[in-house]
């Protein structure tokens, strides 16, 4: 938990340790921000873990990117889907697992 609030610390005081990306979220019709903990491709499919609220108790949420695009300026888009498949879901979730079980207790 300490090593959590440091990267909160950190954030706050410099440089961003987490990249945020906003989206638009058609039920709440207004935008959601998220923190990206993490990216990992399984079956040359890319994965993003992210999270509303960077602490020990917020819920964690697996994107599927569908799509991505690159505008004039170089800024990127991507096209993401929320992962809602049990099995993908539990499959993706073990590989998240594995990448940040020094950071972050994960449950699926």
């Amino acid at each position: 938990m300490d090593d959590l609030l440091r990267e909160v610390e950190q954030m706050t005081a410099g440089e961003p340790k987490y990249e945020k990306i906003s989206f638009y979220d058609e039920e709440q019709d207004g935008f959601a921000e998220f923190f990206i903990l993490e990216r990992t491709k399984v079956n040359g499919a890319e994965y993003l873990l992210a999270s509303q609220e960077l602490n020990q108790d917020s819920d964690g949420y697996i994107f599927k990117v569908v799509a991505e695009h690159e505008a004039d300026d170089d800024e990127v888009s991507m096209e993401l889907e929320l992962v809602e498949d049990e099995t993908e879901l539990e499959a993706v979730g073990k590989v998240f697992a594995e990448l940040l079980s020094d950071d972050m207790n994960i449950e699926i």
